[in-house]
């Protein structure tokens, strides 16, 4: 008979899931193991409440466990991957990936500090614990007026620190949370995805390390590896390698494959009180064949990414100095500028009967409803948004959001409307709106429209001279581009589907397209 093989693992209560998790799958297949519970650095250092930043991606929490490999105490480590240096010591090897978890991170707030009507559901000035410097870097960016302290311990402890009001609330990993199957009703809870907030590199993933010389075990990891999440975590890890990151350095990188593409959003700061700079890049798979094509890419990427630089952008909307974007631009020595080429005015209107649902197509449709409407009067009426920023609009008047649609694609926005819809739809929308959502309803047809302003263009509009023009509406489009060309030097940057649409038929040639009309997705296509 064989002897066992011998799992090496942390102690802590996550870490001893994931090796019973090896441990179970490895059973499925006959394969009989056995754990060993191997003490870290890391978990000393949590144990003393030493300060520390997470070092995700250095070592911080596996070294021992690669010493008792290499001195053959264990035969198998199971690594977060998210805290795997990206390269391995000689004489070690990373032979297979697991099925990858919930990748995202998840905001826990204490019921009595959150504010529904808040981004982020976060009471104004909100004390939130966590020490990683990608967290910190990405919450400020989104959150400026948060105060951010340290939070150290495994996941029970920080979650036993929450409800002991040490803090308002706390970031965490989902697939941890998942993972140990925590009761988190006591708590408001807020996901924290991609693109807004972008993961750690490779994060949910667990990583299975072997001797390279024993083959044995590496047919046998055979059957843990999974081809999707392998694929992903090494482009992940591999740009993670190329960026130097660990160093307590905020970066963020989340890779996704959406029908043949691969979608990657970077998000990089110089220190944890700094905007991290963002990029979206999409890549066609056939591009990344091998391991060589990857680091060719990545290579290439993170030297891209570096060396960029805006001398000045153009935002064709009212925005102010808070501004996500208005922000970051500053903060990395670009100019910007902005303003509308519209005018926007009142329309009189009458709200019909029977009313089931109201379906919000932008923040002015909410601003100019909600000056001819007492939201009381409609309070028990569902109510829809387009997007998160019309949402948000919504909510800082105090009312409730029960669908909001995800991504630029109009379309698909209007199938998973129509999904969940029922009876009568009301739609608020701008006299020249182009009804793009109910052009696409099969499911429910019971709708009518109130207008609740109209636009015209203003004059004159003058011409635009920055590096980069970004356009938040098919009529701001319209109103520049029958008036001025464009430079030969100028980009453009289009909010959403319906003005890049526009901006083909106005002759248009070439220009980005946000992945969702957010600040922050157009900050990544800069």
């Amino acid at each position: 008979m064989k002897s066992p093989i011998i799992i090496g693992t942390r102690g802590s209560e996550l870490a001893l899931w994931q090796a019973n998790f090896t441990k179970n799958e490895l059973a499925k297949h006959g394969i009989h193991s056995e754990l060993k519970i191997i003490k870290t650095k890391g978990d000393a250092t949590q144990q003393w409440n030493l300060s520390f930043d997470k070092l995700e991606g250095k070592g911080f929490f596996t070294k021992e466990l690669e010493e008792a490999l290499l001195n053959n105490e264990i035969d198998l480590a199971v690594h977060s991957c998210k805290d795997l240096p990206t390269t391995s010591p000689e004489g070690l090897t990373i032979t297979a990936y697991s099925k990858r978890a919930n990748p995202f991170d998840i905001l826990l707030i204490r019921k009595e500090c959150a504010d529904e009507t808040a981004f982020l559901k976060l009471k104004k000035n909100a004390i939130v614990g966590t020490s990683s410097a990608r967290r910190k870097s990405q919450l400020l960016a989104l959150r400026p007026d948060i105060q951010l302290n340290d939070l150290r311990g495994n996941v029970p402890s920080r979650i036993k620190k929450l409800k002991e009001e040490q803090y308002d609330a706390i970031t965490l990993a989902s697939a941890g949370v998942e993972r140990l199957n925590i009761d988190l009703n006591d708590f408001i809870q807020v996901p924290l995805q991609a693109p807004m907030f972008v993961p750690a590199p490779a994060q949910g993933v667990l990583a299975f390390q072997i001797r390279a010389n024993d083959t044995r075990l590496k047919d046998i990891c055979a059957v843990l590896n999974d081809k999707n999440s392998a694929e992903i975590a090494t482009i992940e890890r591999q740009i993670l390698h190329d960026f130097d990151g660990g160093c307590q350095m905020p970066l963020g990188v989340y890779a996704e494959k959406i029908n043949q593409d691969f979608h990657i959003w970077i998000a990089q700061a110089k220190a944890w009180n700094t905007l991290p700079w963002r990029k979206h890049i999409v890549l066609d798979s056939t591009s990344i064949q091998n391991e060589e094509a990857i680091k060719n890419l990545s290579a290439s990427l993170v030297s891209s990414f570096k060396m960029n630089t805006i001398k000045s952008v153009f935002v064709s909307s009212d925005i102010d100095a808070s501004n996500l974007l208005v922000r970051t631009l500053e903060e990395h020595h670009s100019n910007i500028s902005y303003h509308t080429f519209i005018e926007f005015s009142a329309v009189d209107f009458k709200l019909p009967d029977a009313i089931d649902w109201i379906f919000f197509s932008s923040k002015n449709g909410v601003k100019f409803f909600f000056e001819k409407v007492d939201y009381k009067s409609i309070n028990k009426i569902k109510i829809a948004a387009v997007n998160q920023g019309t949402a948000q609009a919504l909510l800082e008047r105090g009312v409730k959001v029960d669908f909001v649609g995800n991504g630029n694609d109009l379309k698909a926005i209007s199938i998973a409307f129509d999904t969940i819809a029922s009876e009568k739809i009301l739609f608020v929308q701008a006299q020249q709106s182009l009804r793009s959502i109910q052009k696409n309803m099969q499911k429910n047809t019971d709708f009518d429209t109130v207008i609740a302003y109209k636009n015209k263009p203003k004059s004159p509009i003058e011409k635009r001279n920055e590096e980069v023009l970004i356009f938040t509406s098919p009529l701001n489009a319209t109103a520049y581009f029958e008036i001025h060309s464009l430079d030969i030097n100028q980009r453009v940057i289009a909010i959403g589907s319906s003005t890049a649409n526009k901006l083909n038929e106005l002759g248009i040639q070439s220009f980005k397209t946000a992945y969702e009309p957010t600040w922050w997705s157009m900050l990544d296509e800069l």
